[in-house]
């Protein structure tokens, strides 16, 4: 007689890297939904499905999980243009600034939620002057590829600024607001300051 075969699948335990990768992105869906109000141990284990034991385990506290989200949040901008790497550097910063990776209302409000941590939280706003500095020093170097005129420092901080800014509106008011408007906007500011550049053809961004 044959055995009886069980079609169950075979237990898989996630990695340690995979659970960290869990709980930030249920820490990053609480500050979207709630602010921090809603970020609570209680609120991110229910997100992410698992018991407060697990989130002890690998965060100390609720405070270097904030952190650390911030940091995988910075990384993504910092780091993330190899998406575009095919495309000028200036290029690319302006199109994954207004990638729907990036330029999403889910990402905008825990940006939103985190600005507001940075002035009153000293490791937050250690980690915010850092990756700061990176992303700026990423924009002057791409401003500097494409022009040898202007004012490198004067141009990235105003052109830092008008993205934040279109990120902001967007969060606040985004009726009429488009990412193809967002991204062209930021384009006709660089041509203001007396930059050649273009944007890719639509349909071939990324």
């Amino acid at each position: 007689m044959q055995s009886r075969r069980r079609d169950k699948p075979a237990f898989s335990r996630k990695s340690a890297d995979d659970r960290r990768r869990q709980l930030i992105d249920a820490g990053i869906a609480c500050l979207a939904k709630g602010g921090m109000s809603a970020f609570t141990i209680d609120q991110i284990c229910r997100e992410a499905g698992v018991s407060r034991g697990l989130i002890n385990h690998h965060f100390t506290s609720k405070d270097e999980l904030l952190v650390r989200i911030y940091a995988d949040m910075t990384d993504h901008l910092v780091n993330g243009a190899e998406r575009f790497k095919a495309m000028p550097p200036l290029v690319a910063i302006v199109e994954l600034s207004f990638d729907e990776s990036s330029f999403n209302r889910s990402n905008l409000r825990a940006w939103l939620s985190i600005w507001g941590q940075v002035a009153s939280n000293p490791e937050l706003g250690a980690l915010h002057r850092q990756r700061y500095g990176s992303y700026s020093d990423r924009i002057k170097s791409a401003l500097s590829e494409v022009s040898a005129k202007v004012d490198i420092d004067s141009v990235a901080r105003q052109f830092i600024a008008l993205i934040d800014g279109l990120w902001l509106e967007y969060c606040l008011n985004s009726q009429g607001f488009s990412l193809r408007a967002a991204r062209d906007d930021c384009y006709r500011f660089l041509r203001a300051q007396g930059i050649e550049i273009e944007a890719p053809p639509r349909g071939r961004r990324a």
